[in-house]
């Protein structure tokens, strides 16, 4: 359901960015909080993008997602589009495991190029005519 507001183009929630904090509210995100619908469960925190620039509050057991004033508004302005948000995830997993993954490749066409050669070494031992249990002579 959060997907239907999360961009600046649509505009379900748009209600949700005129809600004002009050002057003497302050926002304690040291502490634990606990879902307003469920009530016993404790919500896990966590940033709602790769930027790390908001975090979020979801909830485990109804999967709500709740947000602190302005958030909605900051979640709005990091990304255009759901593929701007995918382009900049895939961006800094390649920043980050880039050679890693190179390293992977390269270890896994040496490994296919061995395989390559140690199946034609036994292509060239049991030709392909050779099925067993098709012939009338032979050990099958």
């Amino acid at each position: 359901e959060f997907k239907k507001f999360d961009e600046p183009h649509e505009y379900a929630g748009d209600e949700l960015l005129d809600v004002e904090r009050g002057a003497d509210i302050s926002v304690d995100h040291s502490t634990k909080r606990h879902c307003p619908k469920c009530s016993t469960i404790t919500m896990m925190r966590h940033f709602f993008s790769i930027k790390k620039q908001v975090e979020i509050d979801e909830c485990a057991g109804c999967a709500g997602i709740w947000l602190d004033t302005g958030e909605l508004s900051e979640i709005r302005s990091l990304f255009d589009s759901e593929e701007a948000r995918h382009q900049a995830a895939e961006e800094v997993f390649s920043d980050l495991f880039g050679p890693q993954l190179e390293a992977l490749a390269k270890e896994r066409e040496a490994n296919a190029e061995r395989a390559g050669r140690i199946a034609n070494m036994f292509k060239y031992l049991c030709p392909s005519y050779y099925l067993p249990g098709k012939q009338k002579w032979g050990a099958f």
